[in-house]
């Protein structure tokens, strides 16, 4: 009612508040303008890039649709967007949304600002910038690790106008890895030389599918990825299929013959146990390991190995006395001891078998373990290299039609993990390669002072250890100006001096593809067409840095004469001399969904596997390495906290906060945070249409309810010695005994000291792990009460 009252206002408003008849107001209506469609696309970090169509009349928008050419076969299916995407509307028109500049006026992280004008903004902040050049040298500016405009072109968060600006000006303090994959990518490269994983078009030819911590169609929804392409495949396999997972997810829903529950953090012991039974029952491929590997065995050991320091010496018990048997794998992971016998013979056996996992085994504090220890399984049991098979990783593409970023030339080459940027805000001049995991240095020059933080909500909340991250934001004698670029307000922006308005990809031209590459069964890119203008006084990102590059001197050379269509011209006609197949950039415009045909499913390390002379790996060895030289190496020489270890072989690590900890005796039960259908990390929490579909919950099994007198629908209290979320408790038996979950990615929101938004990372330790230096958000122990 009150929505047609405010109809029936505007329409007085219209008219000048004259009262009409109904005849005349008929009429009037019957002058209104046509529906505009235009193509525009999801840009968040699902990694699909799904293409939404955005319906508008006289410059608002109607509704959102999705792609509705081709038809819902394999190979010629429609790219819909999931319901995130289709929200699109939501996100422009809401009441988080950002219309105006605003600057910091309180303390910083109380979240008070004011209005200020463009003008003043683009000033104050180029002063600042002088400054902290002159004071501290260009290694002070930070721009941080974000995900919400990846697979865009001109906007996307790095290799944008923001890298560019800055290069130009003198350069940044870059970052590596994220948080997405920071253990697997730096696991990955010590096994395979690279991140080598197969099309999970693939599976069509499996007869065994064994995944690990993997949930494809609540990640990654959309139909124009891996999400429909998982279910495509594997409905057309007909091969059996088995999940090993903490939780009962999604991906489980009518694709899967048995869900394995395991104890959190434990993979590397249930593979210890696999291949145990694999060796005592001569189930291994020996000819396969002896010429592809190194260091499963002891005759394939490097010679500067010391005896016994194979994989097969490890888990026989040779290197430390404790053979991994099942039933010592059963006690660590939860698994059956008979189930785990099973379970070996079926993988040697069934051929070919597709070993995957997802993302969420290596976001342990032992991750780079457990995801070099699923590698392993794939390689002992050779499924790899032919049609069906993968590498143990999550799952790849197969071909890129990518179109090229803005050139960004950042001359100063020094590097922080990403998840350690609140490291080198106090303590960045102390941060070393063998210490902290820094790159193109020795040892960082300076502490950073200056951020730019565009498209992100890694400020804080989807940081870790939430409070302690607020008192080293707050503390404006550490890093001196932060500069937030967003389309709502966040937890994140809470912590800027600025926040400037950024415009969406309904509101801009731009290409997105897909940032996961593209799937065999349909590539395609986007072109944005500009649905309508951007809202309130929102800018684009490039229209930003061009205002602070007059300011700075460096016009000139920043936009090279080009507006952000120029440059989107440029950029596409230059990528078009590498890929004969894109159409003209005018026909790219027009048609604003350009698909292309489908193309061979890749098979990883296909070729390496024909001929391993002719296509090595990059390896020291050139080989797939079990035990890792690189590694080795990094044993002796990197300085580590106290309970971290380096290991060559990926042995079973018992992981901070894990199920092993002495710990658990005060905190009983494993929790983390999944990734969530509702949510692309913390993007969308604010469309309330979403969470209604999709509420926050805290899944507590069956069992640890009853022993806590705890009901679906309670209000429950989670709680370790980080800090304390609460929420609404879900009983269910779709997570393990021990074990409790909730979604990640909603907004921190604290009241008295307590997260009131149920966000994880108010409990997870700002600890990386040793290798990679990732963050290990899902190692946390608790203890769960009704309040």
């Amino acid at each position: 009612m009150q929505q047609q009252r405010r109809d029936f206002l505007k329409w007085s408003s219209l008219f000048g508040g004259l009262a009409l008849s109904p005849v005349n107001l008929s009429a009037n209506m019957l002058k209104t303008s046509p529906i505009v469609s235009k193509w525009a696309g999801c840009n968040v970090n699902c990694g699909t890039k799904c293409p939404v169509k955005v319906h508008t009349q006289d410059g608002v928008i109607k509704y959102v649709s999705t792609d509705d050419e081709g038809d819902d076969s394999f190979d010629n299916r429609q790219a819909r967007a999931c319901i995130r995407g289709r929200s699109s509307r939501y996100k422009v028109y809401n009441a988080n949304r950002l219309k105006r500049l605003l600057k910091r006026v309180g303390k910083r992280g109380e979240g008070k600002f004011m209005p200020i004008s463009w003008e003043q903004a683009f000033d104050e902040i180029a002063a600042k910038m002088k400054e902290v050049k002159a004071k501290y040298g260009n290694e002070a500016f930070f721009i941080t690790y974000a995900t919400g405009t990846t697979g865009t072109i001109i906007n996307r968060c790095t290799k944008g106008p923001w890298a560019r600006l800055l290069s130009l000006y003198g350069g940044y303090l870059n970052y590596h890895n994220s948080y997405s994959t920071a253990q697997i990518s730096n696991a990955m490269n010590f096994f395979y030389g690279g991140s080598f994983a197969s099309d999970i078009a693939t599976l069509r030819s499996a007869k065994l599918a064994i995944f690990f911590g993997a949930n494809h169609v609540e990640t990654r929804m959309g139909g124009g990825g891996v999400g429909y392409a998982y279910q495509k495949a594997l409905e057309e396999s007909g091969c059996k299929i088995i999940h090993i997972d903490p939780r009962y997810n999604d991906s489980m829903i009518g694709h899967c013959d048995e869900w394995i529950p395991i104890a959190a953090g434990t993979d590397a012991a249930l593979i210890a146990g696999l291949i145990y039974v694999m060796i005592k029952e001569d189930l291994l491929d020996r000819a396969f390991i002896d010429k592809y590997t190194i260091g499963f065995s002891e005759n394939t050991l490097p010679q500067d190995a010391a005896k016994n320091s194979s994989y097969e010496s490890y888990v026989l018990g040779l290197s430390d006395g404790v053979e991994k048997t099942p039933a010592w794998a059963s006690k660590i992971t939860k698994i059956p001891e008979r189930r785990i016998i099973q379970l070996a013979r079926e993988i040697a056996t069934i051929k070919p078998c597709f070993i995957e996992q997802g993302w969420g085994v290596q976001r342990h504090s032992n991750g780079e373990q457990g995801a070099r220890a699923i590698a392993t399984l794939a390689c002992v049991t050779a499924n790899i290299g032919i049609e069906g098979t993968n590498t143990g990783a999550r799952t790849g593409s197969s071909k890129t039609y990518d179109i090229m970023g803005m050139p960004c030339d950042n001359p100063i080459k020094d590097s922080i993990p990403c998840f350690l940027f609140t490291d080198a805000i106090y303590r960045g001049k102390q941060m070393s390669d063998i210490s902290d995991g820094v790159r193109g240095t020795t040892q960082l020059k300076q502490n950073i002072k200056f951020i730019f933080n565009t498209a992100g909500n890694c400020l804080t909340n989807q940081h870790s250890t939430i409070k302690e991250v607020h008192d080293i934001l707050s503390d404006e004698s550490l890093c001196e100006c932060i500069v937030d670029i967003n389309v709502t307000r966040t937890p994140s922006n809470n912590y800027a001096d600025y926040i400037l308005p950024d415009a969406t990809m309904l509101e801009q031209e731009d290409f997105i593809r897909p940032s996961a590459g593209y799937y065999s069964n349909k590539p395609y890119i986007i072109y944005c067409q500009k649905a309508i203008n951007p809202v309130g006084e929102a800018k684009p990102i490039y229209e930003m840095c061009l205002e602070l590059a007059k300011r700075l001197g460096i016009e000139k050379e920043f936009s090279e004469g080009r507006t952000q269509k120029d440059w989107l011209k440029y950029l596409y006609e230059e990528s078009m001399k590498k890929n004969p197949l894109l159409p003209s950039f005018d026909k790219m415009c027009e048609k604003g969904l350009v698909k292309f045909e489908p193309v061979k499913a890749a098979v990883a390390l296909e070729n390496f596997i024909k001929d391993p002379i002719k296509y090595p790996l990059k390896t020291p060895s050139k080989k797939i390495e079990i035990y890792s030289i690189e590694l080795a190496k990094m044993q002796k020489t990197w300085k580590l906290k106290e309970g971290q270890q380096i290991v060559p072989i990926p042995v079973f690590e018992s992981q901070r906060e894990g199920i092993l900890d002495p710990l658990k005796q005060k905190y009983p039960l494993q929790f983390f945070g999944y990734h969530y259908k509702g949510r692309t990390h913390s993007s969308f929490w604010e469309i309330p249409q979403i969470r209604e579909a999709n509420p926050q919950e805290i899944w507590i099994n069956t069992i640890d309810a009853e022993q806590r007198n705890i009901k679906t629908g309670d209000v429950v209290q989670v709680r370790n010695d980080l800090g304390i979320i609460q929420g609404i408790a879900k009983v269910t038996p779709k997570i393990i005994p021990g074990c409790a979950v909730t979604p990640q990615g909603a907004w921190a929101k604290f009241k008295n000291g307590i997260d009131v938004g149920t966000c994880v990372n108010s409990l997870a330790s700002l600890l990386p792990t040793a290798i990679s230096k990732g963050n290990a958000q899902h190692s946390i122990l608790v203890e769960i009460a009704k309040v």
